[in-house]
């Protein structure tokens, strides 16, 4: 069973099918919880991220709906067997499960390993690996709200962080054209973000690709 922030939020059963999570607030309760696995989520949070400022007046009662709705589609998929299951703690929820389950830790994971290694192969290896995990923005499918946004925001700046690292990890090797080709793939989409389009520059002039550096170094 694999559980998905790192695009749609999704869970894939072992068999590769994509259950039906429901409206959009549900894929947000459940987007929350695994921001914070095995870790309590208080009912005002989980208002919070759901309706921001303005919950509707039984929205506690919504919200317990989303609970069992969630609780019993996951136990209908053999969810127990791989140690995964949706408990109430008081005033709160905590979806307990193995964190190698949830692709957001194993990203993170594989960005750590890949920080901790001092062979440049190893590295782009790790990072390869981490980046692959991703199948769009984070926590796509969720109900617009600022404490989803701002965890989308803190995982695209890691997902970002790390293609600056695969491309140095690139440049250490010498493989400079390989290089631009991973910064320019982002450069269009984050012409602000002046640290990855500086190493995209160096990259390119590098690479013998004077032209295109200092196309992008007057854009």
């Amino acid at each position: 069973m694999d559980f998905r922030v790192l695009g749609t939020v999704a869970v894939v059963t072992e068999h590769g099918r994509h259950l039906q999570l429901g409206p959009a607030k549900r894929r947000s309760m459940l987007a929350v919880l695994l921001l914070r696995p095995n870790a309590a989520a208080t009912i005002e949070r989980l208002t919070e991220a759901l309706w921001n400022d303005d919950p509707p007046r039984h929205s506690r009662t919504v919200l317990q709906g989303h609970v069992s709705r969630l609780r019993a589609l996951l136990a209908d998929h053999g969810a127990p067997d791989h140690g995964v299951e949706l408990v109430t703690q008081g005033q709160a929820y905590a979806l307990r499960l193995p964190e190698t389950l949830v692709d957001a830790h194993r990203f993170e994971e594989l960005l750590r390993l890949s920080r901790e290694q001092r062979e440049p192969a190893a590295a782009v290896s790790l990072l390869r690996e981490a980046l692959a995990l991703w199948e769009g923005p984070a926590l796509t499918g969720t109900v617009r709200s600022p404490l989803l946004e701002a965890a989308a925001h803190a995982l695209d700046e890691l997902r970002l962080a790390a293609v600056e690292e695969l491309a140095s990890a690139h440049g250490r090797l010498g493989e400079h054209g390989t290089a631009a080709a991973v910064l320019r793939a982002e450069a269009a989409t984050n012409p602000l973000r002046e640290p990855l389009i500086a190493a995209l520059i160096l990259a390119l002039g590098k690479a013998g690709l004077q032209s295109d550096a200092l196309g992008w170094f007057h854009r």
